[in-house]
């Protein structure tokens, strides 16, 4: 499945918005036969483009927002202090 450069930097903020492949296949204009190739390409095809720009975006966020919990954690935040000790063990889980 080929995409302009421009669809695919939308599909990369959109998955950085947390968008399901599904609802951005609908706002890119996927035609409604390629919708089911699209998603799937976009949750499990490693090797192609359409997994690479989605997978970006949705890990930038994720990223973004553990810098947010571990700088709320270091602050003191009781809300935050335990969300970061769970990235801690998860972090240590998969070294």
């Amino acid at each position: 499945m080929d995409l302009t450069e421009e669809q695919l930097n939308e599909l990369e903020e959109m998955a950085a918005a947390l968008m399901p492949p599904s609802d951005i296949a609908f706002l890119i204009h996927i035609p409604i036969q390629e919708r089911e190739l699209f998603c799937e390409m976009c949750k499990n095809h490693v090797n192609s483009q359409l997994f690479e720009y989605y997978q970006r975006g949705k890990l930038r966020t994720k990223y973004e927002l553990r810098k947010t919990v571990i700088k709320l954690a270091k602050a003191g935040s009781p809300a935050a202090e335990p969300i970061a000790e769970k990235f801690m063990l998860e972090q240590s889980q998969k070294e």
